[in-house]
């Protein structure tokens, strides 16, 4: 290996290990050098390494070089010698400029070009760096192997798991560590359901440069800082030397002056240059990673962090853009785009266990990511001449739950298929001939299929999982979680009420329900809607006790928030969701606080029209609708509605609540509107068509509607920064039925 003597006490000759010797050449002066000014030593490394050689006695069989000024050296000895050469790029510099970062050698982009031309194989680390090779070099594919990065072991086994059982020093497999740290986890009873152990740092970890965005990270955080104060999470920065830290610090004074004061109070954290033990235990305590470059041909950062189930938000360089999907494992922003940074960041700090439903896919993501590399196996490739490039398999991305919180006090582990089949039996009588679980990404549950004597059957098992509605609704903002009890018990005396013909039998201990399997009931036309609405309007009763409660409780005026509260704890058979979408009043006043808490995310013309949206549907007069009380899934879609034995069956009654008739078939009039893509012209024969059924007030049928389509709007707008035209004009249409 020969490299640069760039320190005097360093020996010209090393002998590494058994199988590796250092040669340091003679470049200047023993200092430290910019690599700008390596290249005027071109000639004279070529005559040392080719002297080295000759000494050796024999010919290497093949070169390595890596980084263009190692590459232009390998290009002369492989043409010297008479061997061929493999090139590792590290980055190339049309693609750092096509990105708009500083090329401070303008020639360096002919260098690689015959680099490139002349090399038999060209190692990237991403599949980024190679459609740059093939688009901005004209380098054939089949020349080009992807091989990733070498990650460091402590990312993939850290000090400790996500619930802080040690790591074992052991030779037992990581999936027995991960089998005992599960057990381990189930004996701790938690106290009480704080949020202390979700509450983490924004974490940057990288070289101190201005290419890789930490202005805009600063002013990202500086903006929710201001917004949140002691509430925002602090801003670590892992990586740098003293004098560069000093350089971004003077950047981030001018975006803040008061950062001292910052730091003094630990909400601005300079770790400086830490080993890889030390980054991944900084990672063990950060809510997201944030890489912001210009320019990254790879970005290992991204990938070592998604290694400790940390999610990432990155730009679309590299190896974030090879591998990040939003809302899966993490978000990918635009270089550049402070208020897009600061909204995907904000996330996390409305819903602190986001960080670990996205952190249990980036495990999965970065295990995908380096088994498809085969770092050595195609290094070893490259040196032994294979016929042609090595391939990558294109694994299907693994698709798994953006709900799911396995985080104290939180700790879940799926049953095994044997608690699964005494359940089954207890319930049913029978033996479970076959028995698989479904996987779906938007599953709120886990969900079984299980068949026996030709019949077949659903097990549900519900869990604790991740509440969205912190993150645009300010109506009990603070709980981070929909607990598994409470959901299952909803559910379970739905079915009851209803005397649903699909319930089997229920295990209230392990919240698992036995269902009959049913097959979907496609509505494709307003009579088919219609049928829908009357079932649901015909299964809805409440008794005496539950109607008088609700009453007492929502005469009180209280807050949206109180309200909420005091219904979830005073009615116990139901859940009323921080939407209100059961109470017209309700909704429209909790639209009225949605507005304000998000309106730095809302285009200002879209939100002067859900302003007047909401002056108009709770300005209209109210009709009593007490007297009209029911039993209303609030989030009855057509995904919920069944056919079995000759009837329609609805399934998920978990958001079940005491509410107006109207509210509880909203969702089913607002899923026809989207599925059918019917155009607003058409609203009026619809609403006129829900005339015919008796118990429904169309004019609060369509405050109601309008409602979910108001809802729809700030989420997309929030959580997906998109903004919604297509319902806002429905919605508008709405306004004027």
């Amino acid at each position: 290996m020969f490299t640069r003597r760039s320190m005097q006490y360093l020996p010209y000759e090393e002998q590494y290990n058994e199988y590796c010797t250092v040669y340091r050449l003679t470049n200047g002066d023993n200092e430290p050098m910019s690599k700008t000014l390596l290249k005027k030593y071109h000639s004279q490394n070529v005559e040392q390494i080719l002297e080295i050689i000759k000494k050796q006695g024999r010919l290497p069989e093949k070169l390595h070089s890596v980084y263009w000024n190692s590459g232009r050296i390998a290009a002369d000895l492989s043409e010297k010698l008479e061997i061929p050469f493999v090139h590792s790029i590290i980055s190339n510099s049309r693609g750092r400029v096509k990105r708009g970062a500083y090329e401070p050698m303008p020639e360096r982009e002919f260098y690689e070009q015959e680099i490139y031309d002349k090399a038999q194989w060209l190692i990237c680390v991403s599949d980024d760096e190679a459609a740059d090779l093939m688009t901005l070099y004209n380098v054939d594919k089949d020349k080009i192997v992807v091989a990733g990065q070498y990650i460091h072991e402590s990312f993939v086994m850290p000090s400790h798991d996500p619930n802080d059982f040690p790591r074992l020093n052991s030779t037992i497999s990581r999936g027995s560590q991960i089998a005992a740290a599960e057990k381990y986890n189930k004996i701790a009873q938690p106290k009480s359901y704080d949020t202390f152990w979700a509450q983490k740092a924004f974490t940057y970890i990288g070289r101190m440069d201005r290419n890789k965005g930490l202005k805009h990270i600063f002013s990202s955080w500086n903006m929710l800082y201001n917004k949140y104060k002691n509430l925002c999470p602090p801003l670590w920065l892992a990586g740098g030397s003293l004098p560069e830290i000093e350089m971004i610090r003077s950047d981030f004074k001018e975006i803040n002056p008061d950062l001292t004061i910052l730091e003094q109070y630990g909400k601005i954290v300079w770790w400086g240059c830490i080993d890889p033990y030390g980054l991944s235990t900084v990672l063990l305590r950060t809510s997201v990673l944030l890489t912001h470059s210009l320019y990254e041909p790879g970005g290992r950062v991204a990938v070592e962090a998604m290694c400790e189930g940390v999610p990432v938000i990155g730009t679309p360089n590299g190896f974030a853009k090879d591998t990040i999907t939003d809302w899966y494992n993490g978000f990918l922003v635009k270089f550049g785009d402070v208020a897009e940074l600061s909204a995907r960041m904000e996330h996390f700090i409305r819903q602190p266990y986001l960080s670990n439903t996205l952190g249990q896919n980036a495990i999965a993501a970065a295990k995908e990511l380096m088994g498809s590399w085969r770092f050595i196996e195609k290094h070893l490739k490259c040196y032994f001449d294979c016929e042609s490039s090595p391939k990558d398999e294109n694994n299907a991305k693994p698709v798994l739950s953006h709900k799911k919180i396995n985080l104290y006090p939180y700790c879940i582990s799926r049953y095994s298929d044997e608690t699964i089949k005494q359940f089954f039996h207890k319930c049913s009588g029978c033996t479970a001939e076959q028995l698989h679980i479904l996987t779906n990404q938007n599953n709120s549950s886990d969900v079984y299929m299980v068949k026996c004597n030709n019949n077949q059957y659903v097990i549900k098992r519900t869990y604790t999982r991740l509440a969205i509605s912190p993150m645009y609704n300010p109506v009990r903002k603070n709980e981070y979680a929909r607990n598994a009890g409470k959901m299952f018990k909803t559910e379970l005396q739905a079915y009851k009420r209803i005397n649903s013909p699909l319930l089997v039998g229920y295990d209230e201990f392990h919240a698992l329900l036995l269902l009959k399997k049913a097959e979907p009931f496609y509505v494709s036309s307003v009579d088919r809607l219609k049928l829908c609405i009357k079932n649901v309007l015909n299964n809805c009763q409440i008794s005496k006790d539950e109607r008088e409660k609700y009453i007492d409780i929502i005469l009180l005026n209280d807050t949206p928030d109180k309200t909420i509260e005091k219904l979830n704890n005073e009615i116990e058979d139901f859940f009323f969701d921080p939407s209100c979408r059961f109470s017209g009043k309700l909704c429209w006043q909790t639209a009225a606080e949605m507005l304000n808490y998000n309106r730095s995310s809302i285009p200002s013309c879209i939100f002067m029209v859900l302003i007047d949206c909401v002056k108009h549907f709770s300005s209209t007069d109210e009709e009593n609708t007490l007297e009209r009380l029911c039993a209303v899934n609030t989030d009855l879609t057509f995904d919920h509605v069944y056919f079995f034995d000759g009837q329609i069956c609805m399934i998920d009654h978990e958001k079940t609540a005491v509410g107006e008739p109207e509210a509880g078939v909203a969702r089913l009039i607002h899923d026809f509107i989207i599925q059918q893509k019917l155009e607003k012209s058409m609203l009026p024969e619809l609403f006129l068509a829900m005339n015919e059924i008796d118990g429904l007030r169309v004019r609060n049928l369509i405050s109601f509607v309008a409602f979910g389509f108001f809802h729809d709007i700030i989420e997309k707008n929030v959580i997906y920064c998109t903004n919604d035209t297509e319902n806002l004009k429905i919605l508008q249409e709405l306004m004027r039925l």
